[in-house]
């Protein structure tokens, strides 16, 4: 079950996210290397509704699809640092756009550079994950190949 589909059309707000962003391997002198987590820990970010729009510009009319965006700044922990130690801030902004002419799905951006469309548990329960390539050109050296992310989240109310 696509729980994204029942909250936007009963406009559920606020939801709540947990989630969970696994950096692609490295490769260290020993072979492939995980790299630490990151996380918007339990019980999770409040995410808002904004309905879809009309919008007109140069004499034409666009409709802006409903979304749910992270209201306040976000919190990020890194698996494997020490309470009280400062961990890497990853995530500064969510959104999860319902399905419009621009997108066929729902679709899940992370600071603007990662992109995914969730698969939901086939339990239906309201997990799911994604995969996304880092967009950004300058993080990686041209000679490295491009390794996707992976994403683990829960919504609720």
């Amino acid at each position: 079950m696509n729980w994204l589909a029942e909250y936007f059309a009963q406009r559920t707000s606020p939801l709540t996210l947990s989630l969970w962003a696994h950096p692609p391997l490295i490769l260290g002198p020993d072979g492939p290397v995980a790299q630490p987590a990151y996380v918007l820990p339990y019980p999770g970010e409040s995410l808002v509704l904004t309905p879809a729009q009309v919008v007109e510009a140069g004499g034409l009319r666009y409709e802006l699809p409903a979304h749910y965006d992270a209201m306040q700044p976000l919190t990020t922990s890194v698996a494997g640092f020490l309470a009280g130690e400062p961990s890497p801030q990853f995530f500064r902004e969510v959104t999860i756009y319902a399905p419009s002419r621009f997108n066929p799905d729902f679709l899940v951006t992370i600071n603007r550079v990662f992109s995914f469309v969730p698969v939901f548990s086939s339990d239906g329960s309201p997990g799911f994950f994604g995969s996304s390539i880092d967009i950004a050109e300058e993080t990686q050296p041209p000679s490295q190949m491009r390794l996707p992310w992976t994403f683990h989240g829960y919504i609720s109310i």
